[in-house]
């Protein structure tokens, strides 16, 4: 298979061009400017090393009813991921070797790299077993869902040298902007005493991006992430129902600068889409009845290229945040960039195209969204994942 005449993309790989792309038995075998065969013209589009979610939510097994391993997929691959990291909050809780490889032999059609508990359960007592986990396939480790609170029990974590990804919030302070910020600055405390890797989710403050930022100068080995609806929403745009209902909450304007001028520096590594789906009956409660989260796959890079629309980052900087940055972070081999010998794994995107966000167009079992409406420029029109060429639209994964 040869793609054509595309704007090839790949940051780390120091590709920027129009090229042609040839790959055979999955592999990237060929890219030059003129390869000899027929192939598909893709004149016009952006192919890019493939988009990687290192954050979000399928709910399979114990809530299927608000979205499948394979639903989630098929959303993922229409918003144009070719990885994605599930969290663990699952019923049962993904803290065990079983449950783990459960969620593997699920999945297809897409990298599928899990993140299991740190705790068992978590409840933050007890330790999973990071060794036998890491030997099935687990990723990472987070209790995401729920702050590790017990700064012991994060330290232990954290001496390991294992990635620990941290839903940073003070218990004691929800519903203060100070929440997650608070949280931050302790778990920094430890990271700087014990060491290790630390990981910030959806990062939403400008004093959390501050602390992180000096963190890093300091030399503490720290990232973090930020989700689209923190560079694109406020506050202000919440309504009545629980559409726009999150964790953490949506800001004020000043932290949605802090969290651009983040992304624009460095101090931000990665979007992520914490993509976090409940039913239809659920999220059209009134606003203090709804259930935390938003989905997020479908909208992600739309939303992300409006930064680019707008003059903040490059498309280049886009694509570092969403593919080559997180696959960095988590290690993943054949993610995150465009090399002659790699498992190809790319992400095709029309960059001109305009549109209106339909929830009643997406992949996913959750349809609804609190970018309704909103116009944006630039979509996923398909994905290569393990060679294999996807249109999106058309994908179809499970039921």
């Amino acid at each position: 298979m040869i793609l054509k005449q595309a704007r090839i993309i790949s940051p780390i790989d120091n590709i920027d061009g129009v090229f042609d792309i040839k790959i055979k038995n999955g592999v990237i075998a060929e890219i030059a400017q003129n390869i000899e065969g027929d192939g598909i013209d893709f004149s016009g589009m952006i192919i890019s090393s493939g988009l990687v979610d290192m954050h979000c939510h399928l709910r399979e097994p114990g809530f299927e009813y608000k979205e499948t391993i394979q639903t989630g997929i098929e959303s993922a691959l229409n918003g144009g991921f070719t990885a994605i990291c599930p969290m663990a909050n699952t019923s049962p809780v993904v803290d065990n070797v079983e449950t783990l490889k459960y969620t593997i032999d699920t999945a297809k059609n897409i990298g599928f790299y899990p993140i299991c508990a740190v705790t068992k359960g978590l409840q933050g007592q007890e330790l999973t077993d990071f060794d036998a986990l890491k030997n099935n396939g687990a990723i990472a480790f987070s209790d995401d869902g729920r702050p590790l609170e017990n700064l012991e029990m994060l330290g232990k974590a954290l001496k390991t040298g294992e990635l620990i990804i941290s839903h940073a919030e003070n218990l004691e302070l929800l519903g203060n902007q100070l929440c997650e910020s608070v949280a931050v600055a302790k778990e920094l405390e430890i990271l700087g005493k014990v060491g290790g890797r630390l990981h910030f989710t959806h990062i939403s403050t400008a004093r959390s991006i501050e602390l992180i930022r000096q963190a890093k100068i300091e030399g503490l080995n720290v990232t973090c992430e930020t989700a689209p609806h923190y560079f694109s929403l406020t506050k202000d745009d919440e309504t009545e129902d629980g559409r726009f209902k999150m964790n953490p909450p949506l800001a004020t304007q000043a932290d949605l600068t802090a969290v651009i001028e983040g992304l624009k520096d460095g101090t931000i590594d990665c979007i992520a889409t914490d993509h976090a789906p409940h039913s239809l009956e659920e999220k059209t409660k009134p606003f203090a009845e709804s259930p935390l989260g938003v989905v997020g796959f479908e909208t992600a890079l739309g939303v992300s290229l409006k930064l680019v629309e707008d003059g903040h980052l490059t498309i280049n900087q886009v694509i570092e945040k969403l593919s080559v940055n997180p696959a960095k972070i988590l290690g993943l081999k054949n993610q995150g960039q465009v090399k002659i010998g790699e498992v190809a794994n790319l992400t095709i995107i029309n960059p001109n195209i305009t549109y209106k966000v339909k929830a009643e167009d997406f992949k996913t079992k959750c349809k609804i969204t609190p970018f309704e409406g909103i116009e944006l420029k630039g979509k996923a029109i398909g994905v290569v994942v393990k060679g294999e060429l996807i249109e999106t639209g058309k994908v179809k994964c499970g039921k």
